[in-house]
């Protein structure tokens, strides 16, 4: 800033209409609050119950479908396979008991 043209009367003027401003800002924020939050709806809370009934169905449908005797089944014929030595010739796989 120029020498001639710094004031301390102009430079104390500006601070408290800044202060003045940032106050009446406040205020106004502390007035303005209750009329602009009322009860507030988020979209996920819109759906919630929809998308409750949606995981519902397909927890239902995955239980159904899943049997665990056939599971169970599976894996142990699955692992005779594997623990079964290799036949002549063959080549081992890495841990598998060998003859």
């Amino acid at each position: 800033m120029d020498h001639t043209r710094d004031n301390p009367l102009k430079r104390f003027t500006a601070f408290w209409i800044a202060l003045l401003l940032v106050g009446c800002f406040g205020i106004a924020c502390v007035l303005l609050r209750p009329l602009t939050h009322g009860q507030v709806d988020t979209a996920y809370e819109m759906v919630s119950d929809a998308r409750l009934a949606t995981k519902s169905e397909i927890m239902k449908s995955q239980a159904a479908a899943l049997d665990s005797d056939k599971l169970e089944k599976t894996l142990k014929s699955a692992a005779q396979t594997l623990n079964q030595a290799p036949s002549k010739g063959a080549m081992p796989l890495p841990g598998a008991p060998t003859k």
